[in-house]
């Protein structure tokens, strides 16, 4: 009995326990972007960096508020009105570029305390701003400061989701230039080996250190983070592409500085051109006349080639006693071309001359260079 009692005492006393405080939800915080970068197209500053997918604990990151942009303008420092001594400047580099490479970066601290909100792109932004798997934001910012010295340009973003914020993410720094006017009359010219383009050469100032060029399907717009098909500058006026086969549209830019930061221009006017199969296959071997009855039966060897469509026979007359002379040049497969290595040529004449010609067709329609046999006489009486 005594034992009953303790135990329904015991679960009474559990029963009627207190429950711990409820606990507020984890915040998901959104891990800080670490791989933003700027480059420079014509007037404009190009930002981009990974689409924010993750939180700080690697778990998947569910609703995006916005991401705020920052820029803070750093104005070359006033120095002392001596001019730059011999070797003090890179002259490899813009004016500007130079100057800056011996100011030192800004830290994280200083940027945080001088940094300004630029710009933000709400929930609603973001799949217009998408381009791929990364983000692009374009900014027009002064070129000089107020009193007409170079600027230096740092941006940084935050990720901001629906309980917390991400850290400050790297800062990604570029000390814009004018740049040259997008280069003129752009054409683009399909031949066996590529689709050869040329342009008119930039005007030497602002300074140009070559072009990149950039392939696109035909319709499509030079997109922010589009990568150019030469992997350094082209320093001439033309350059041969290799694309597949189809129909593609070039512009090129003028390039101010490799980078990293790239800074160029604007790109010119398209110029679209069609790249097809225009080498033709090798020319047919071992052609041999067989002369038959009212008959002449030509045979050759096959043509390796992994696009061949067949094969053309031509027949050409010929008329004189001393000397044989061309009459005409008559095209014996006209339709289709034909896909065995032998044609018989039944429509010959008693006592008159021929020579023939065979060559090879690639379905793309090119036509070999032709193999020929001798005269061949059909003879009056079998």
């Amino acid at each position: 009995m005594k034992k009953s009692l303790a135990a329904a005492a015991l679960v009474l006393a559990v029963a009627c326990g207190k429950r711990g405080d409820p606990r507020p939800p984890v915040p998901v915080i959104p891990k800080a972007t670490s791989d933003l970068v700027v480059a420079q197209r014509g007037t404009k500053v190009i930002l981009s960096w990974s689409f924010p997918a993750l939180s700080t604990a690697g778990q998947k990151l569910g609703r995006i508020r916005r991401v705020v942009v920052y820029r803070y303008v750093e104005p070359l420092p006033v120095t002392s009105p001596q001019p730059p001594q011999a070797g003090e400047v890179d002259t490899t580099l813009p004016a500007a570029l130079a100057l800056f490479a011996k100011v030192p970066p800004i830290g994280r601290q200083q940027f945080t305390r001088l940094r300004q909100r630029l710009d933000a792109l709400e929930s609603s932004d973001l799949p217009a701003a998408t381009e791929g798997a990364k983000l692009v934001y374009g900014d027009s910012p002064p070129f000089h400061s107020s009193d007409g010295r170079p600027v230096r340009l740092d941006y940084a973003v935050v990720t901001e989701g629906t309980s917390a914020r991400s850290e400050m993410s790297n800062l990604a720094s570029i000390v814009p230039v004018d740049v040259a006017a997008p280069p003129q009359g752009l054409t683009a010219t399909a031949k066996a080996d590529g689709i050869v383009l040329a342009w008119k050469a930039a005007a030497e100032k602002p300074r140009v250190i070559g072009y990149d060029i950039y392939r696109l399907n035909k319709g499509e717009e030079l997109t922010e983070l589009a990568t150019p098909v030469n992997p350094t500058p082209v320093a001439l006026t033309t350059y041969t592409d290799t694309p597949a086969y189809g129909s593609h549209a070039y512009v090129v830019t003028a390039v101010t500085s490799n980078g990293p930061p790239r800074i160029e221009s604007d790109a010119s006017a398209p110029a679209t051109a069609e790249f097809k199969d225009l080498v033709p296959p090798p020319i047919p071997t071992g052609l041999t006349a067989l002369v038959e009855t009212k008959t002449i039966r030509l045979i050759w060897d096959p043509v390796s080639a992994p696009d061949l469509a067949g094969y053309r026979v031509y027949r050409t007359e010929g008329a004189g006693l001393q000397e044989l002379k061309v009459v005409g040049r008559i095209p014996l497969t006209a339709g289709a071309p034909v896909t065995d290595t032998h044609f018989s040529d039944t429509g010959v004449q008693p006592g008159i001359s021929y020579f023939y010609e065979v060559t090879s067709v690639d379905k793309s329609g090119n036509e070999s260079k032709a193999a020929k046999t001798d005269w061949v006489l059909v003879p009056k009486t079998p």
